[in-house]
């Protein structure tokens, strides 16, 4: 991870910063932005800290954060491919009953027109009127 990802994140990571650097304030941390050189010299302010530590501290957070977030993926990754085998399964379960209720619904129709074959082919007629109407321009 590139410390530009934190700086683009930099509202999500704040919360993280700021569980490291408790004496950084909200109103720090803001003012930081995300940009590496304000809270190096943030953290030198607020802990009395040489440069060098200060980096080797951020450099420290900055791996932690990256192996943390390496591993989220990761569990995201799983979690999503483990969701969906499940969705696979169970359209491929769904799948023959979808299958024979349209079925049913199309026979269902057929005899409803046989049925009534005028009343369909009234209904046929304006359906095709109104979408005529609908459709001019």
């Amino acid at each position: 991870m590139e410390w530009a990802r934190v700086e683009g994140n930099w509202k999500q990571m704040k919360g993280r910063a700021k569980e490291r650097w408790g004496r950084l304030t909200d109103d720090d941390l803001t003012a930081i932005a995300g940009r590496r050189d304000q809270l190096e010299g943030m953290i030198q302010e607020r802990y009395g800290y040489a440069r060098e530590r200060a980096r080797r501290e951020i450099e420290d957070w900055y791996r932690s954060v990256e192996s943390n977030l390496s591993e989220q993926i990761e569990s995201l990754r799983s979690g999503i491919q483990s969701l969906s085998s499940t969705v696979e399964r169970i359209a491929k379960e769904q799948f023959p009953h979808a299958r024979a209720r349209t079925t049913e619904v199309l026979n269902d129709a057929e005899e409803a027109v046989k049925r009534n074959p005028i009343s369909a082919l009234a209904i046929a007629l304006g359906l095709g009127f109104l979408i005529g109407v609908l459709t001019r321009r």
